[in-house]
């Protein structure tokens, strides 16, 4: 009689073990004078420097209003299951967080966000200036972090503050087509894939190029990781979009997007099967939403519409493809065991319940 197989390991649990370390981490760097580098221009004696205590204090803030810290926990899991360099997995952990929350700011402020996670932004606090330049440190000292860890196996260290700087100019390019799209009157869903790819798939491309050379993986295995981070961050974003029509993402009624005059997976998908006339009132619709907002019932119409063209269906579909992809592209980088981390990410990004 066959053995009985063990279940798969939620994610959950297979990156629970690492959550104090990273944030103890997180912590101690918001916490020291300019996230922990030397500061050399500086008048004698003067402790703190200049600025070091308002940075820090905004530093802190922004890290205090936690989150899943998804992209710190994924490097450290997936090269502990590979036996690999837990110190310098922690390291790169703790840069892609940092770099994270950076873009968050940024975004907080060119979205006129006054709240994440039920706190106050840090632009409302302390002023959009100091804002950006708090957005700024968070986006530049993670890959001075990198280079000097001691931690990483030699040579490394640089090697993984480059891929983590071209992640960040990708995010960055990614929210400058965001921006524009806003702003274009027929976006196709090449035009959504674009921008949900650059600003979502970059970072977990870090997180996983980056674990590959912790582990002293190979070109190939290097490029099925950044595979992976592909698959990931586009099924990211869909997901996202189809938690805004099921109602959970935590902004209330269904179709929050909607309201706000923004086009996303499900809604392009319904156009696509949709008449002219339909796609015309649609887009007209939206483009007021953006001048000022919608009634609640024309979001209602738009959300069942949505719904009985087949768009979330079709958006539905294509989250289970981008996970196929990303759990086959995970295994093809770490392995079985590692590999599996991936995996069980996949199915956790399949629960569309918040």
């Amino acid at each position: 009689m066959a053995e009985p197989q063990t279940p798969p390991l939620a994610f959950e649990a297979l990156v629970a073990p690492h959550l104090p370390a990273l944030e103890l981490r997180l912590r101690a760097l918001a916490a020291a004078d300019s996230l922990g580098l030397p500061q050399r221009h500086t008048v004698a004696g003067q402790d703190p420097v200049a600025g070091a205590a308002l940075l820090r204090t905004m530093a802190d803030q922004q890290l205090a209003t936690g989150g899943k810290r998804l992209r710190g926990v994924l490097p450290m899991a997936v090269v502990a299951a590979a036996d690999g360099p837990t110190e310098a997995a922690l390291a790169l952990g703790a840069a892609v967080e940092l770099v994270h929350n950076g873009t968050l700011v940024h975004d907080d402020v060119q979205d006129n966000d006054r709240l994440r996670r039920g706190q106050p932004t840090l632009w409302t606090v302390h002023g959009v200036p100091q804002a950006i330049n708090a957005g700024d440190a968070l986006l530049v000292a993670p890959l001075a972090m990198l280079i000097r860890e001691q931690a990483m196996p030699p040579g490394v260290g640089a090697a993984v503050a480059a891929v983590l700087a071209e992640a960040i100019v990708e995010t960055i390019r990614g929210q400058v087509a965001d921006i524009a799209l806003r702003d274009h009157p027929r976006p196709g869903l090449d035009d959504l894939i674009a921008v949900h790819l650059a600003k979502t798939a970059p970072l977990f491309g870090a997180c996983l190029q980056g674990s590959a050379l912790l582990l002293r993986l190979g070109a190939v295995e290097q490029a099925h990781a950044q595979g992976a981070a592909r698959a990931l961050g586009l099924a990211f974003q869909v997901r996202d979009d189809l938690l805004d029509m099921a109602a959970a993402k935590g902004r209330g009624s269904a179709g929050a997007d909607l309201r706000e005059g923004k086009w996303t997976a499900p809604v392009l998908l319904a156009a696509d099967r949709a008449s002219d006339g339909e796609r015309n009132a649609l887009r007209e619709d939206l483009a007021r939403a953006q001048a000022g907002g919608l009634e609640d019932a024309v979001v209602e119409r738009w959300v069942q519409w949505t719904h009985d063209c087949g768009g979330v269906g079709a958006a539905q579909a294509w989250l289970d493809r981008l996970l196929t992809e990303a759990e086959a592209a995970g295994l093809a980088a770490f392995g079985p065991r590692a590999g599996a981390v991936v995996a069980a990410l996949a199915r956790r990004l399949a629960r569309v319940d918040g």
